[in-house]
């Protein structure tokens, strides 16, 4: 399947083709589609928590550098430890996932060549 067929026009816009998808009866290609899925969610918390990883260093900024007292210091330190190990489990994660997905797709590639003739 090509990129052109992707995306097909329908009578209000563009629609995503996912005919390739809900036709399989692959389980593979159910948990490949499902732990895509996954991925792209725990991307957008990962996003989240580097904003998070932002605002406590400006705490910690305000509160060590700019005398706002020892409450945004504090805060800023425990919220940038919280945020770190957040990232640290999420890009861990993250890229365990890819290789899972990437390991599923090589064995979905592995049968479409044992399966084509020679």
């Amino acid at each position: 399947m090509g990129i052109r067929d992707m995306f097909r026009r329908g009578q209000d816009g563009p629609a995503l083709y996912r005919r390739a998808w809900t036709e399989s009866n692959d389980p593979v290609v159910t948990e490949a589609r499902a732990q895509t899925l996954a991925i792209q969610r725990l991307e957008v918390w990962l996003r989240l928590v580097y904003s998070a990883l932002a605002i406590a260093a400006l705490l910690g900024y305000w509160g060590y550098a700019e005398g706002g007292g020892r409450v945004p210091l504090v805060l800023g330190i425990v919220l940038g430890v919280v945020s770190f190990g957040c990232v640290i489990v999420l890009r861990t994660g993250i890229s365990h996932g890819r290789a899972n997905v990437q390991a599923m797709l090589n064995e979905l590639e592995r049968r479409k060549s044992d399966k084509a003739p020679s």
